[in-house]
């Protein structure tokens, strides 16, 4: 069994760091680590090029000592392989600013004051702020990467026909 995910390049932990210095000092204590994912997820029709999850105790547990902390991972992002080599380096950066824009930290908290939220307006006019230089960046990207997953597609089905004939053929001179 393939496993689904890798750990990330030193040049991804660098950008997620570097993004997180730039726009996120609320988060500078967050244990964070990120991951490629290795196939194509969907969401609502569309192709996910990044996704961050808020770890639960047992994922928080078992990454104790890789997190460097008695409390382990506060979150893992999740990045589409092929979109991140794919992308421009603006890019890469806007995929995990807009990832880290789902994160709140809740001051109040005295359990863990690390949370997940849905996008808010503030965000959206942030982003688009932020953006406008290339407002439709995630759109152009989602489209390239859906195409290469149909591109890769297709030349696997062309591999398997390919194959059906040759044995075929086989056959028939055996």
């Amino acid at each position: 069994m393939a496993l689904r995910y890798e750990e990330v390049t030193s040049e991804v932990t660098k950008l997620l760091h570097k993004v997180l210095a730039d726009h996120f000092g609320e988060l500078k204590n967050a244990k964070i680590v990120a991951l490629f994912d290795l196939k194509k997820r969907m969401s609502g029709g569309q192709i996910v090029l990044g996704r961050i999850v808020k770890t639960n105790h047992l994922i928080r547990h078992l990454t104790k000592e890789e997190a460097g902390s008695a409390e382990g991972y506060d979150y893992i992002i999740t990045i589409d392989k092929k979109g991140w080599e794919a992308l421009a380096d603006k890019d890469k950066v806007r995929l995990l600013r807009h990832e880290l824009r789902h994160t709140y930290y809740d001051i109040d908290s005295e359990d863990n004051p690390y949370k997940l939220i849905d996008h808010t307006v503030n965000d959206f006019y942030e982003e688009i702020e932020l953006n406008k230089d290339d407002p439709k960046w995630r759109q152009k990207a989602a489209t390239m990467v859906t195409d290469m997953y149909e591109q890769e597609k297709e030349e696997a089905r062309e591999k398997r026909a390919k194959q059906k004939k040759g044995k075929n053929r086989a056959a028939r001179n055996a």
